[in-house]
């Protein structure tokens, strides 16, 4: 192999590995079950146990009024205190996908993300899962860092 080539092949190398590593997020502790809820609010955990195809691809779970609770990644969860009611959970790439609950004080629901195949990039998928396919599920699970400080502290505090 000429110098050249192989000059080229190692900056080749790097610049692929220093793609790869960026895509991955930095993820908090693994999953801790969270008994105290605050007044006046159900839990919800959004969850998106690690899979190999798909892996890079994260992406936002918004309410319907268009707040961004969480980017949802690989390996990743996010318990979320929501008020009763009806709240719908979405996510968009290359398409939608939403999942709606009647949030219920004192209750805990679990709503699992998976990407699948999509013409340029993954596809999100949001899905309710029974409780007890949830609790098995997340507990290989990282806590997503809250997107905002404020948030971050009032996690810990009602834990």
């Amino acid at each position: 192999m000429s110098g050249k080539v192989k000059s080229l092949a190692i900056v080749a190398f790097f610049c692929t590995c220093v793609l790869l590593l960026s895509s991955c997020a930095t993820l908090g502790p693994v999953y801790q079950k969270t008994d105290k809820l605050p007044d006046n609010t159900g839990l919800v955990y959004l969850y998106r146990p690690s899979r190999f195809i798909g892996g890079g691809v994260a992406y936002d779970i918004k309410t319907g009024d268009n707040n961004v609770i969480t980017t949802l990644h690989n390996g990743g969860y996010f318990p979320y205190f929501s008020n009763p009611g009806e709240v719908e959970f979405w996510a968009k790439t290359e398409s939608r996908s939403s999942v709606t609950l009647d949030v219920k004080q004192g209750q805990i629901y679990y709503v699992k993300g998976t990407v699948g195949v999509g013409f340029f990039v993954g596809r999100p998928h949001l899905i309710a899962v029974p409780n007890d396919v949830g609790e098995k599920e997340i507990v290989d699970c990282k806590l997503i860092p809250s997107p905002n400080k404020e948030g971050e502290k009032e996690h810990k505090e009602k834990q």
